[in-house]
């Protein structure tokens, strides 16, 4: 597609991302859709612009607007579903802060599943908009989301804690609804990086171990039972364990694939194609099945395998609370998961450990598929023989006969190739990565002299 990628359209600011595309984008929402549309905005500096001109292309199609201006993605999902037709949120996620980007919502809280995108694309360049007369173009209604959903989720978690919290924000609209939830809930919330600010100086947004190693060191200082972190629009979360320890990604999708199966005695779990084998250890004990899809789909997922859990590294959806990327439910899950069953640090102990290391390799994005094509094909010449698996959905995923596997896949929202390798021990794992990173890397080197 042309404009929408792994999580909705994102980019450079004026290079990609402009105010005429995204008052395109609302005219072509206003299109494809009608009634009303609830329209959000991240911190980022240029989001109150793009926003605007969004505004202003779906009034101009008809539509009523409800204006819920800062907050978090997954709240802009629950309102839309709760008060709307349509949302559209503005955000680039965990890009850095020279981008933006437009993400869309159904009246359910699902964000569009691939093929609305193909047709919005279409409706966008075919510059065939819906033009509301004079008379027919309604007024702005700004709307309060936040308190109700903030309830919303707190009924759903039923639970109260007496655990001390560390969150950190990442400066983004998350700082809104984590520190007030929590403390509802009961807890002692320590909060860092928790004032909205979209140049983002407390550190980068996207929630990395290598960005947020340093709650470890806070964890310990202040004894908190907990730390809890996410990036500029609020979809992910990260977390360390009460000793300071990080607890991988696949591990914390592990621990809820496993709470669900066990809950439901079976069931179908979706899961991200850069996610690892752990999951699929626990979800089959558990008498449950695995099916992996494209990155950025786990709501095509669930639409299509009725899971009763979908998930990607960091982003976790919980379909009986709504069928979108949803960290609050997570946290407060999570703490109740804790307050029952022990430390986090012995809930891990239940999830088998796997080596997994990931790396990106710039690429421009008119090289990507060549380059993942050529990539792949090497891999899999030095790998014959050993290959238990290929599936190509989101790049190639090979699977090996000894547990191992590669992930090499174009990003979907920057000029990077993914490179991800997972191996039943760290030599396996290095070996693996250090033959595909390097096939990568000279791949793009060759293609780019062309």
């Amino acid at each position: 597609m042309r404009l929408f990628g792994t999580a909705g359209i994102r980019g450079t600011l004026w290079e990609k991302i402009t105010p005429e595309l995204a008052m395109k984008v609302g005219m072509a929402v206003g299109t494809y859709k009608s009634g009303k549309a609830l329209v959000g905005r991240d911190g980022r500096t240029s989001s109150v612009m793009l926003k605007n001109a969004m505004i202003s292309g779906l009034l101009s199609t008809g539509m009523e607007v409800l204006d819920a201006d800062l907050i978090p993605t997954p709240v802009l999902a629950w309102g839309t579903r709760k008060l709307a037709d349509a949302g559209v949120m503005i955000t680039a996620s965990h890009n850095p802060p020279t981008d933006n980007g437009i993400k869309v919502f159904n009246g359910d809280g699902t964000e569009f599943y691939v093929e609305q995108e193909r047709e919005l694309e279409e409706v966008i360049f075919s510059g065939n908009f819906r033009k509301a007369r004079w008379d027919e173009i309604k007024p702005v209604r700004n709307v309060e989301v936040i308190p109700d959903y903030i309830n919303a989720v707190l009924d759903f978690v039923n639970h109260e804690t007496n655990l001390k919290v560390l969150y950190d924000g990442a400066n983004g609209a998350g700082s809104l609804v984590a520190p007030y939830l929590l403390r509802e809930m009961g807890a002692k919330v320590f909060s860092v990086n928790a004032h909205v600010d979209g140049h983002f100086p407390g550190r980068k947004p996207e929630p990395r171990y290598e960005n947020i190693a340093y709650l470890g060191k806070l964890v310990r200082e202040l004894g908190v039972d907990l730390a809890i972190a996410q990036d500029g629009d609020a979809d992910r979360i990260a977390v360390f364990d009460e000793k300071g320890n990080y607890v991988d990604e696949d591990t914390v999708i592990a621990i809820f694939a496993k709470l669900y199966v066990e809950e439901h005695g079976g069931g179908t779990i979706v899961v991200s194609i850069d996610t690892g084998s752990r999951i699929d250890d626990v979800v089959e004990r558990a008498g449950g099945k695995v099916y992996r899809v494209p990155l950025g789909q786990p709501h095509d997922g669930i639409k299509k395998y009725g899971a009763i859990f979908a998930a990607e590294p960091w982003k976790l959806v919980h379909p009986k609370f709504g069928p979108w990327i949803d960290p609050y439910v997570t946290m407060g899950l999570l703490i109740k998961l804790i307050d029952e069953n022990g430390p986090l640090s012995e809930l891990v102990k239940e999830i088998p450990t796997y080596y997994l290391r990931k790396a990106n390799v710039l690429c421009p994005d008119e090289y990507k598929a060549e380059v993942v094509r050529r990539a792949a094909e090497e891999v899999e010449k030095k790998l014959s023989g050993e290959i238990k698996e290929v599936l190509t959905i989101s790049g190639f995923r090979i699977a090996l006969t000894d547990g191992s596997w590669i992930l090499i896949r174009p990003s979907g929202t920057e000029p990077k190739i993914r490179v991800v390798v997972e191996g039943p021990s760290e030599k396996r794992r290095d070996e693996l990565f250090e033959m595909a990173y390097e096939t990568v890397s000279r791949i793009v080197k060759e293609v780019e002299k062309k």
